[in-house]
């Protein structure tokens, strides 16, 4: 994302997945602001993204996307998830987001 503060909230979701696990009374609000950054930003595949994150954590109690091969968990799944947003800048970022996008979007 182009936008500090959204970087630094995904940071911070990034670190504490990796710390404490999957938290969605913590997570679920965050994904929220930063998807509303997203909206501002005029970045509709993030926006959607997000969008679709913050529903399957709540509809599942957990991110149930196994899309990284090497994974074993699903916090790191969400992780590698939340680090493409960061660095979405990158067309190679944008691609495998818009492909876990798809993938959620099929889990609805």
């Amino acid at each position: 994302m182009q936008n500090e503060l959204a970087n630094e909230i995904l940071e911070g979701m990034i670190a504490e997945i990796r710390e404490q696990g999957i938290d969605t009374a913590s997570l679920i609000p965050r994904l929220q602001e930063v998807r509303e950054l997203a909206l501002k930003e005029e970045d509709p595949l993030l926006a959607r993204a997000l969008r679709l994150c913050w529903q399957h954590i709540t509809e599942n109690d957990g991110f149930h996307l196994a899309f990284v091969e090497e994974a074993e968990t699903q916090e790191e799944n969400l992780s590698y998830m939340l680090e493409l947003m960061v660095r979405s800048d990158n067309k190679y970022n944008r691609d495998e987001l818009r492909e876990m996008t798809n993938m959620l979007q099929q889990m609805v």
